[in-house]
């Protein structure tokens, strides 16, 4: 971070009153405090991760925060998302969560970007940060600010979540990066639309990464530095592994462009199969379609569990069990499959027509049929 111009060397009566917690502490004390109001950190999601970290930096007095995130709220967010409530649904994520952060301090600077990051927008977004925190739920976010990160020396936060479990990491500019840790994208990860997350887990990873931002700008000892720490609240274990730097590392060695066509920078969510809106059927159309089940079989393709929670109705054969299922079918009948959010239903589509099988999904999955007839 750049040293503190003289202008701006004090603090108002209304910051020591309102710091007043952080001024007791030696480690932050005036000086810190001021860190914190000269400090520009860069928060790429608005999500489960992105609440926490955003309303915590807030409320900490870092003096200015960029909010990227090109979704709007969903009431299924509700669940993890705690900086929305039932009044922001369908609006847009990064705008209302400026509108949180303002109203819990009117003292800093808060910019909403309306649009997902992107090789497009990346370097304008990243000039004059002094951190990035990645509150995304995707590879391709992450190799991208990672390989921007690199090339801009810019520290960066990671987390990730899935079921109960978390992993987080604070890459240095001279230290080992994501692409050392993952030097390929992992295929088939489910993402919490697909696999579920106890929703109290991303606060706990996202205060994690605000607390390692906190204290990279207060030029505080790094306790996660080339470190990864990996998190399970199911049994409550905390355990970190050191993280080597690789010397074939393509980000290290300044070897990857930041190209739109990049495989790295396109890799799909978890199990977010390209989706054929060819195949796809509106919420509106789903019940005619089913009441005839002479000509058409409704299909559940996530798992058991899943299906005995909740279920639209039709059989249950999960997605990895379907291409035996479809080996010793009838090919004249037609299928119409569906799942939570219409991933792992547009998997089976493509499952099927590599059969010859007339199939269909439901577009947008149970969540989109449950928000039709609310």
């Amino acid at each position: 971070m750049d040293t503190i111009p003289d202008e701006h060397s004090k603090l108002s009566g209304r910051e020591v009153l309102r710091y007043s917690r952080h001024l007791q502490l030696p480690q932050v004390g005036v000086t810190g405090q001021l860190r914190l109001r000269s400090a520009h950190a860069l928060i790429v999601g608005c999500g489960g991760l992105g609440a926490p970290v955003s309303q915590y930096l807030a409320a900490a007095g870092v003096g200015r925060l960029t909010l990227v995130d090109g979704d709007t709220v969903e009431l299924s967010n509700l669940q993890r998302q705690i900086t929305f409530n039932e009044n922001d649904v369908g609006l847009s994520k990064s705008e209302q969560t400026t509108k949180r952060l303002l109203a819990l301090n009117g003292d800093i600077n808060v910019r909403a970007v309306t649009e997902h990051l992107s090789v497009d927008n990346v370097e304008t977004l990243f000039d004059s940060v002094d951190i990035v925190l990645d509150c995304t739920d995707n590879f391709a976010a992450r190799y991208l600010i990672n390989d921007v990160c690199k090339r801009a020396q810019l520290p960066w936060a990671y987390a990730s979540i899935h079921q109960f479990s978390g992993q987080m990491a604070l890459f240095e500019a001279d230290g080992p990066c994501f692409r050392c840790l993952f030097p390929q994208p992992p295929v088939n990860i489910p993402n919490c639309s697909t696999a579920g997350v106890l929703g109290v887990l991303p606060g706990i990873l996202g205060t994690l990464q605000a607390a390692e931002a906190l204290k990279y700008l207060l030029g505080m000892p790094l306790s996660l530095a080339s470190k990864l720490l990996m998190v399970e609240v199911a049994d409550m274990q905390f355990q970190s592994f050191c993280m080597t730097q690789s010397e074939d590392c393509i980000a290290c060695n300044g070897q990857q462009e930041l190209d739109s066509h990049s495989e790295y920078y396109n890799t799909e969510c978890a199990v977010d199969f390209a989706h054929n809106p060819a195949t796809e059927i509106p919420a509106a159309k789903f019940l005619k379609l089913t009441t005839n089940q002479q000509t058409t079989q409704l299909i559940d393709v996530r798992n058991q569990d899943e299906h005995s929670a909740f279920n639209l109705g039709g059989i249950n054969v999960p997605l990895d069990q379907l291409p035996a299922w479809l080996a010793e079918i009838d090919h004249d009948q037609q299928l119409l499959f569906y799942c939570q959010v219409g991933a792992r239903s547009a998997k089976a589509c493509e499952l099927a027509s590599q059969r010859g099988i007339q199939a269909s999904n439901l577009q947008g999955g149970i969540n989109a049929y449950l928000a039709a007839t609310l």
